[in-house]
């Protein structure tokens, strides 16, 4: 696990998955963003105050609405002050499209955000399609979306 920004971090495999019940002991991380095709992959231990499992192998397949969801889940819930794991079974840097959404919903320019994707611990350079991001804050200035504050509540989504 590594720390990406204030109250997220970010993980891949199967380590954290397995030793959940020590590790949300050690770290008080109690909300997770799980990107895995096909299924989830078991937490072992007491469940998550909130998830949010994604049917996601890679960023090309997450078009607006996965963005907005991975996007609006880690802002509702760092914005309540909890810390977020965004984790992905298939290896940490597989998480880093939903960081740039979560970016872009916390009010970050494209520019900002894919920016930041290119900071430590993430890698540069960011392969991505620059104006699928355009479009995607565009379509959040169109339909004014700003989660709420504080949510509460697990979800599972595919």
């Amino acid at each position: 696990m590594t720390w990406v920004d204030d109250h997220v971090y970010a993980a891949g495999g199967s380590h954290i998955p397995a030793t959940w019940d020590d590790f949300a002991g050690q770290t008080g991380i109690r909300v997770v963003l799980h990107l895995r095709p096909q299924a989830p992959e078991p937490f072992r231990g007491p469940t998550p105050q909130a998830w949010l499992w994604l049917d996601v192998a890679d960023e090309v397949q997450a078009g607006p609405e996965l963005r907005l969801q991975a996007g609006q889940f880690v802002w509702q819930w760092v914005a309540a002050g909890e810390p977020v794991l965004m984790h992905s079974s298939l290896g940490r840097h597989r998480v880093r499209w939903a960081y740039v959404a979560y970016r872009i919903c916390s009010g970050r320019s494209v520019q900002a955000a894919l920016r930041s994707a290119e900071q430590r611990p993430w890698q540069a350079p960011y392969h991505t399609d620059r104006q699928a991001w355009e479009a995607f804050a565009e379509q959040l200035t169109l339909i004014g979306s700003r989660p709420a504050p504080g949510g509460r509540g697990g979800e599972h989504a595919v």
